[in-house]
């Protein structure tokens, strides 16, 4: 894994709208890490302290019913360092992930390239794994983390690569992996040594680093225990219930030593039979959808109708994000777009997660959509939002109005210039520079905004990129008092691509059955719904 690979599809966290990216920064990264190192070879202690630490970018995404997930965007500079690290000692860290036998995200190169690095096995696999080799036990234990990225101790990390006798007693050799990653880290973070960025690819490999060194020591530990593990989540299975409780306190135990917490909401021992899949999934992983138009119209309904009723039943399952992906390849009768596009837009102010995939239905099916209905939503979202600093919803609104060419009104562009939300106010520049918010919107206000310490904390995106694209434009440029955002100006990098899009896929139309009899479509009466179900089983 090269640090080029890592900047270009593993910085920005996949959750952000399609403009944020950083394949120049990553074309450039040999020049640029050059031109500083030039630069800042002669700095005297006061300058090295300027560019010492930094803070990162945060944005809120939904997780589960009301709780939420704040992602990071960390500054380049030390996340360049960070990267340049993880790649320098790629092999160690291999041979650090092929300790364990339980894992089964290990990072791997993406082959599809979105993203620099996933997990070798996904979630399904790692069920079917489980299913297949824990065939003869009676006891599951299932735990997790709480909070996993958020509580990691950076110091841990040499303690656990090292042993905690040789990292303190070595504590300042920074040819030491576990040193190089500790303090990589916490310059990110503005030198605190708790949390580490959720969102870049770096911190799947950080988290597998620290946990494949623990499953070392449970697979020495509890050797007639089977266990399974996919990043923080930990599945044993024992023959007994004393021996299920014996490991579940071995984990909580050796997650207290290196400063990590058990999830015990999430923690059950379970006596067979346990499911491997969930009802819900099930429900609608088997769900047909017929043939003609107007019986697809009614299986339509029927699938979501059901997805709106096991998300109600199973608030902290994803089931609206499957149920969208399902809906997204429906060979769809022209006749049914109406009512599919309005349900479409319900899952999506209803489960936020779902934004993604609705815009790329909607930019897939773009002479079909309804902008007044598009724009309803986008509405919705940014007044429900706006106010709950949700930023997740805020941005994802606003970039449909950048793919649907749909204008902000001016309040509502206003409330959004006066927020802190500086990854939407990016984005409603943009909206402005197009015309799509009007001119007579005032951004004066955020001229404060622009200083030389705002490029080294939670603001350096905004700063940088507003000033870049001439959006804004400071009496004191702050660009001239940064010697590595100067550096990154004169060589053209930018995080934010204006010509982005969502990715679309091609609309494939189904072809209805025609009679033999009448050359007309087949219909089918009223009856044979019912008694078949709809396609959607004996529910209905």
């Amino acid at each position: 894994m090269t640090e080029k690979e890592l900047l270009k599809l593993g910085y920005f966290p996949k959750e952000l709208p399609p403009p944020f990216e950083s394949k120049t920064f990553s074309d450039k990264i040999n020049v640029i890490k050059t031109q500083w190192n030039s630069v800042s070879s002669p700095f005297q202690k006061p300058e090295r302290l300027k560019y010492a630490d930094s803070k990162w970018v945060v944005f809120s995404i939904p997780k589960v019913q009301l709780s939420r997930r704040i992602i990071n965007i960390p500054n380049p500079l030390h996340q360049s360092k960070l990267t340049s690290t993880i790649a320098d000692r790629w092999t160690e860290i291999d041979n650090i992930f092929k300790k364990s036998t339980i894992s089964s995200s290990s990072p791997i190169k993406d082959t599809k390239n979105n993203r620099a690095l996933i997990s070798k096995h996904n979630f399904s696999e790692f069920k079917r794994r489980r299913s297949n080799e824990s065939f003869a036990n009676l006891y599951e234990v299932k735990t997790d983390v709480s909070r996993f990225y958020g509580t990691i101790y950076t110091h841990s990390i040499p303690w656990l690569v090292h042993t905690k006798p040789v990292a303190k007693a070595n504590r300042n050799d920074m040819t030491m992996l576990g040193n190089a990653l500790d303090k990589d880290l916490r310059n990110l973070n503005s030198g605190q040594t708790v949390g580490i960025p959720i969102g870049p690819d770096t911190s799947l490999v950080i988290a597998e680093i620290i946990t494949c060194l623990m499953d070392e020591q449970i697979q020495t530990k509890l050797k007639n225990v089977k266990s399974y593990r996919f990043i923080d989540d930990y599945y044993l299975y024992c023959d007994s219930y004393a021996d299920a409780e014996k490991a579940f306190k071995f984990i909580q135990s050796l997650l207290t030593e290196y400063q990590l917490d058990i999830n015990e909401e999430k923690t059950k021992i379970s006596k067979a039979p346990f499911a491997f899949d969930s009802k819900w999934s099930i429900d609608l992983g088997s769900f047909t959808f017929r043939k003609r138009a107007n019986s697809q119209l009614t299986d339509i309904e029927r699938f979501v109708s059901l997805s709106l009723i096991h998300t109600n039943e199973n608030p902290k399952d994803s089931v609206l994000l499957f149920s969208i992906q399902v809906l997204k390849y429906l060979q769809l009768f022209d006749e049914n777009w109406d009512t599919y596009e309005s349900l479409i837009l319900k899952i999506g102010i209803t489960e936020p997660r779902t934004l993604p995939v609705v815009t790329e239905i909607l930019a897939s099916n773009i002479s079909r959509i309804s902008k007044r209905k598009v724009k309803s939503i986008i509405e919705k979202l940014i007044e429900i939002h706006l106010p709950k600093g949700h930023n997740y919803e805020v941005s994802w609104a606003l970039w449909m109005c950048v793919e649907f060419n749909i204008k902000l009104k001016n309040k509502m562009a206003e409330r959004i210039f006066a927020s802190n939300d500086y990854v939407s106010m990016l984005i409603a520049m943009d909206l402005k520079s197009r015309g799509l918010i009007n001119s007579t919107v005032s951004t004066d206000g955020l001229l404060t905004e622009l200083t030389e310490e705002s490029l080294m904390n939670e603001n350096w995106l905004f700063t940088y990129e507003s000033i870049k694209k001439g959006w804004l434009t400071p009496t004191d440029n702050p660009i001239d008092e940064n010697k590595y955002f100067e550096i990154l100006l004169a060589n053209g990098i930018y995080f934010y691509r204006e010509d982005a899009k969502v990715k679309t896929f091609t609309v494939k139309k189904p072809t209805e059955q025609i009679s033999e009899t009448t050359k007309k479509p087949e219909t089918e009466e009223a009856t044979t719904i019912i008694s078949g179900g709809g396609g959607g089983g004996s529910s209905y």
